[in-house]
């Protein structure tokens, strides 16, 4: 609820705020979870202030989307669990530093393209596209910025899904956490609309708050759950293989093994 709301105010921060929790509760929901509740709540938002959208650097975002999604995907394939969950960490990190410190970026094909390429990985891997576009239009009007920021993530968001769906990374267990999260989502989404056009000063600050916080917990919970894990196994002499108890169907991602009952 509160993470749409943020996103319908200020163009960004739903995955910013959801993906450090989720990733503690379940690291294998990242990025599935967060993809599907963002695609139609970042179709609205583009919307409903779609003629405020300068669509000149958006060939090379988009082009930098393609590219950047299939990177992506061989990493989050292939990563381990504990580097996954500090991946999504260092992800968040990176764009509350990049937001807190106002780095400002010139925009033009070069940076555009860059800039969609980093978003692809980020969202494949964390479900977290949204700093490096950010960054891009860092300056911009909240009119402009909302929409804009919100057209490229539509966009982003289709490949992201689409390349999850043919390699078979998106389970019936996902559909299902959806029908229980759109309603919140919905919900703040719908509010934000109340308080899109005051100043999103004071929201900043609390994005940027829980973006540099955030993922400090994550990272230390990841770190001290391995360490305690490597003990236990060494104690116990032997390594039991874990089953992924979250999908209906294999994966090369199952090996991690789930937290899920």
């Amino acid at each position: 609820f509160a993470s749409a709301a943020i996103q319908g105010i200020l163009g960004f921060g739903f995955a910013v705020i959801s993906s450090p929790i989720l990733v503690q509760i379940e690291p294998l929901l990242v990025p599935q979870i967060l993809s599907l509740l963002a695609l139609p709540m970042t179709f609205r938002i583009y919307q409903r202030e779609q003629s405020k959208v300068d669509w000149k650097p958006f060939k090379f975002l988009f082009l930098g989307r393609i590219i950047g999604g299939p990177l992506g995907l061989l990493l989050l394939i292939n990563l381990s669990e504990q580097l996954l969950s500090i991946s999504v960490g260092a992800i968040v990190l990176f764009g509350g530093l990049a937001t807190h410190y106002g780095w400002i970026v010139k925009r033009n094909n070069k940076t555009s393209w860059i800039a969609g390429t980093l978003s692809g990985v980020f969202a494949m891997i964390a479900g977290v596209g949204g700093p490096p576009i950010a960054i891009l239009y860092r300056g911009t009007s909240g009119n402009e910025f909302r929409p804009s920021l919100n057209a490229v993530f539509t966009f982003g968001i289709t490949i992201t899904l689409s390349l999850l769906l043919i390699s078979g990374e998106i389970f019936r267990d996902h559909l299902i956490l959806i029908l229980y999260l759109a309603i919140p989502v919905a919900i703040g989404l719908r509010l934000s609309s109340f308080f899109s056009n005051i100043s999103t000063l004071s929201f900043n600050s609390i994005i940027n708050l829980c973006a540099v916080l955030s993922p400090i917990p994550l990272i230390d919970f990841i770190l001290s759950t391995s360490s305690d894990q490597t003990a236990s196994l060494i104690s116990d002499g032997e390594i039991d293989d874990k089953i992924c108890l979250l999908y209906t169907s294999p994966s090369p991602r199952d090996q991690r093994g789930s937290r899920m009952p």
